[in-house]
């Protein structure tokens, strides 16, 4: 029987100067320190081997206790005696193909009862039931895969797999942060990456917490049971943990090496909310529609991740303040350090889906400004500044529909509203005004320094000077597009004293419409 334990063969990839290389579970914990960062050309594996890491500190360390602790080993280095035996317990359940007790899979699921192509692993593939437009993958034909990628596409689909309807087993529901944009604080190297994500873990949690290895492996009988086979998180660990899918690899041996082409895949163990404390790693928004909801922050396609940026910053004394950012400004406050101007990076990484298809993935990186580190609660003026943003582009697209429908009308007949959409969608203004913005929201946010209180009245004016600039040159790019007939300036006149209004605070001449 093959093997490949995870714990001593190489698979994580990292970067270390310039070279990228893989190494083993137990030389990225004990060695972090050498290597810059967790690097794979997909975000999702990236961050869900972080949540893989981060679980068995949780676990090995019994810890975190407080930001303190974390401190202290952000500046010298874990216990790895602690480590090594907690590795050596587990030893043989982070084996990929253990006969009975493999990683993150069902020993006793079989081909016979799900055979599906190793590519429903990997989103950017095509599999049996999922096509991607620019992937020539041959589902009947699946290329080998070896144990290091399977070990790196298994974790990462444990992390984000999304509904697909009913399998062979039971409904394959959602993976618990499948939908959610996961926040990633990084340090200078990886073990200070690892350190500013790991949060604080009492011993209450921890008792009652566990990691999916820590328990008997999960058997057919029990998943397809379905009203069994659902379950509330126990702690941050069983959440970073969580079994959502049933997998089984299946190797075969190619030219003297493991391979994979072929896997069990089905259900696995359906997430339900439970009353315990959010994921650190997940930001909540507010309901535009109703602020007192607040909902996980996620990619959305057509919707840049930065115009929720106030979400990533600490809100003190909430419960839905990202937990991460919380931890790592505790971390550095415990350790006296500042920054230098630079702010703290984060990575923000997920998917984008519709109705279980995938439309994007993505990992953005961030700086988090060095005045998240004062007592004031930036992350309102953020937000008040993001909001301004917000009806500026909400008058922007008020006058451009008012323009369209002006075009289109025609004496006294009116045109239609799907008309007047599909020509408000095809001018510019939208996408030239948030791209523009989205440059000088960087540089804005970076201005946010030790001396916000005395800034903060000079920031607000040059953000409002800043949304005008670039509202009138995209309405000027729009109005370009609507052409220079009579009946274009006629609409023309009618619409943009919608916007003009907007921005002197005033009524002007023309302006008519909602927006």
């Amino acid at each position: 029987m093959p093997t490949f334990n995870l714990i001593t063969q190489p698979w994580i990839p990292v970067r270390e100067g310039n070279q990228l290389k893989e190494v083993s579970l137990e030389q990225t914990l004990l060695e972090a320190r050498r290597f810059e960062r967790i690097e794979d050309p997909s975000p999702l594996v990236t961050v869900a081997l972080h949540r893989l890491l981060e679980a068995i500190l949780h676990r090995a360390l019994q810890g975190p206790v407080d930001s303190y602790e974390a401190a202290e080993w952000f500046e010298n280095n874990f216990d790895a005696g602690k480590i090594r035996a907690y590795l050596d317990r587990y030893h043989d359940r982070f084996d990929l193909f253990h006969p009975k007790k493999p990683l993150f899979q069902v020993p006793d699921f079989t081909l016979e009862r799900s055979c599906r192509s190793w590519t429903v692993l990997a989103p950017e593939l095509n599999s049996d039931n999922n096509k991607v437009l620019f992937d020539h993958t041959v589902t009947s034909r699946p290329r080998p895969l070896y144990p290091a990628e399977a070990a790196r596409l298994l974790v990462a689909n444990q992390t984000f797999a999304l509904s697909a309807g009913k399998s062979v087993l039971c409904h394959t529901a959602t993976a618990p942060v499948a939908t959610a944009a996961l926040a990633l604080m990084l340090g200078e190297n990886l073990h200070e990456t690892l350190c500013l994500n790991l949060v604080s873990y009492p011993k209450s949690e921890y008792e009652r917490d566990f990691a999916t290895w820590e328990q008997e492996p999960l058997r057919v009988s029990n998943l397809q049971n379905c009203e069994a086979a659902r379950a509330t998180p126990k702690g941050i660990v069983h959440r970073y943990t969580w079994l959502s899918r049933a997998v089984r690899l299946e190797p075969e041996t190619e030219n003297g090496q493991t391979v994979v082409r072929w896997i069990a895949y089905a259900s696995g163990i359906r997430y339900e909310e439970a009353a315990v404390r959010p994921d650190p790693m997940v930001a909540f928004r507010p309901d535009p529609k109703d602020p007192s909801k607040q909902y996980p922050l996620g990619f959305r396609e057509g919707r840049a991740l930065w115009r929720d940026f106030a979400s990533l910053l600490p809100k003190p004394g909430s419960e839905r303040s990202l937990g991460v950012v919380d931890h790592a400004r505790n971390v550095y406050r415990a350790l006296g350090t500042r920054f230098k101007g630079r702010g703290i990076p984060v990575m923000v990484a997920g998917q984008a889906n519709d109705q279980a298809k995938i439309e994007l993935w993505r990992g953005e990186v961030y700086r988090l400004p060095e005045a998240i580190l004062s007592d004031q609660d930036i992350w309102r003026f953020v937000e008040q500044n993001l909001e301004r943003a917000e009806e500026m582009g909400g008058a922007l697209n008020g006058a451009a529909r008012v323009l369209a429908k002006e075009l289109l009308t025609l004496g006294d007949r009116q045109p239609h509203k799907d008309d007047v959409n599909k020509l408000v969608q095809s001018f510019p203004h939208q996408v030239a005004y948030w791209s523009a913005l989205e440059g000088h929201f960087a540089d804005w946010i970076v201005r946010l320094g030790p001396d916000f209180e005395e800034q903060q009245a000079r920031l607000e004016q040059d953000w409002l000077k800043i949304l005008r600039r670039e509202a009138l040159r995209a309405w000027k790019l729009t109005i370009l597009a609507a052409g220079d007939d009579a009946r274009a300036l006629r609409a023309i006149h009618k619409s943009e004293g919608i916007l003009l209004a907007h921005i002197y605070g005033r009524e002007v001449a023309g302006a008519k419409g909602n927006n």
